[in-house]
């Protein structure tokens, strides 16, 4: 009885699925035909989250972004409407009555995470374009809940972490691939290195930042392999890629990315130092405190070097600190200027999150603007993620962001040094060392919004947060049962 009736259901189904097709080819409507598919992909969606995170991870470095679907929204395909209809189960889970591990919930960098989300829909209700705001206060939402929350439950495994830091790495490695082949045919121009990266990102700026992200740990996979329980060709095909980024860093013509990979290796020197992460504050804030001290000598300075942006690498390398000539560079400090007197107008709210690109441009001095600035400030964003939030969310805003990047890597540096499992150690360099790059690099450049940015940088202290939460615990209890 039960199987004629389920063959019943079959049949019935299947002459309603054929109907639909017919009326739908009937009016050229071949979507139709997909149907079916869209039961199976919620299905996989909310039992194989899992599976959904990785490919995310995978497509990211090779999603194609849109700037306007429709109604001036923009979107990546294929990652952020998924990234959306997890953030929507998620939801659905927690309204449900499931809740997130408190551990995780009481992790100091998620607790920084969730204060911030927390200003920034306080100043949207402040913002002078409230929507624009909601939009870019639900993108950081999402990120945080789906790339920080979500994935430090799913990383209680380290096989988990590596695969999504080698999935991420093997798409960014194709992307710089396809980069380098069509630098190659214009001849590895500085002007082609602009646009070679195209349709997948828009400028070299973000390209370089997100292929630096899988640099570190291709280089620790490929040198450290043996102690990650790796085999000699994991080791080797690491190192291919990292070789291949390498190049693709170089040619991107990005000084931004230069420096911060530098700074990535003398963190790596300072690990390997055992140099305490208090230590290292200590020592930069001296630093600042010097800089600022000094700051009238070392403009004059800087003021005398007249070498603009170049072909030639070394050229262009002493290019970095021409603030006299430079237009990418003078821009900059028009840029933060702006931010300055923004700020001054409203420190506590500030003008609104994401608002920066569309009020910035009155606050414009006419001897401060370049060849490149625009007085209705439509080309680009501040060009620091350290600043940005002093304009759009205020004093408040901006001192969570640089609490944010401390608790990160304070947290980072604790796990490195009190863990003794080398995977977990190991797992946690790459991570740490790839959020340094993108963090430096955060210092003259604004990405975090963008999923070439947000996935990796999200995913890799969400790495962090869960050595600490729950391996480097785990690692713990053995040791007291096995003294």
């Amino acid at each position: 009885m039960i199987s004629k009736i389920n063959l019943g259901w079959f049949y019935l189904i299947g002459v309603l699925y054929a109907s639909l097709c017919v009326v739908g080819f009937a009016f050229d409507l071949y979507v139709v035909a997909a149907l079916p598919l869209v039961p199976i992909f919620f299905w996989v969606l909310f039992h194989h989250t899992d599976k959904v995170i990785l490919f995310i991870a995978l497509a990211t470095p090779l999603s194609i972004p849109f700037k306007d679907i429709g109604g001036g929204i923009g979107l990546s395909l294929p990652t952020e409407p998924l990234i959306v209809m997890l953030f929507a189960g998620i939801l659905f889970k927690i309204i449900s009555g499931k809740a997130f591990d408190r551990r995780i919930l009481l992790n100091p960098i998620v607790i920084v995470a969730l204060l911030n989300m927390v200003w920034l829909y306080a100043t949207t209700i402040t913002s002078t374009q409230p929507l624009v705001s909601f939009k870019y206060s639900l993108s950081y939402t999402w990120y945080v809940v789906v790339f920080l929350l979500l994935l430090s439950h799913y990383f209680k495994s380290k096989r988990a972490m590596k695969s999504f830091i080698w999935l991420f790495s093997i798409a960014t490695t194709a992307l710089t691939l396809y980069t380098l082949k069509n630098h190659a045919a214009e001849s590895f121009t500085r002007l082609y290195a602009y646009t070679a990266m195209r349709p997948f990102l828009p400028d070299h700026g973000m390209y370089a930042a997100a292929i630096s992200f899988a640099l570190p740990p291709m280089l620790v996979f490929g040198f450290f392999g043996r102690k990650l329980k790796m085999n000699w060709f994991a080791t080797l095909v690491a190192l291919s890629f990292a070789l291949i980024i390498t190049l693709g860093i170089i040619f991107s013509f990005t000084r931004a990315s230069w420096l911060s990979v530098a700074i990535a290796f003398v963190v790596f020197a300072l690990l390997l130092a055992k140099v305490q992460f208090k230590t290292m504050m200590t020592v930069a804030v001296s630093f600042l405190a010097l800089f600022l001290l000094f700051q009238n000598v070392i403009f004059s300075e800087l003021a005398r070097n007249k070498q603009d942006s170049d072909d030639d690498i070394a050229a262009h390398l002493q290019s970095f600190s021409n603030i006299s000539t430079d237009p990418s560079n003078l821009e900059r400090l028009n840029r933060w200027s702006c931010v300055y007197r923004m700020f001054q107008d409203k420190p506590v709210t500030g003008f609104g999150p994401g608002t920066y690109t569309y009020e910035y441009g009155p606050y414009q001095l006419p001897h401060e603007m370049t060849i490149i600035s625009t007085n209705s400030g439509d080309l680009g964003n501040v060009h620091s993620e350290y600043l940005r939030p002093f304009a759009e969310s205020g004093l408040i805003g901006g001192l969570l962001w640089i609490a944010l990047v401390l608790a990160t890597m304070q947290q980072g540096f604790k796990v490195y040094y009190e863990t003794r499992d080398h995977e977990i150690k190991g797992l946690v360099l790459c991570c740490l060392l790839g959020l340094v790059t993108y963090f430096i690099h955060g210092f003259l450049n604004n990405y975090s919004e963008f999923d070439k940015i947000a996935v990796p940088m999200w995913g890799f202290i969400s790495v962090i947060v869960a050595s600490r939460v729950y391996l480097s615990k785990q690692e713990a209890s053995d040791h007291k049962l096995n003294p």
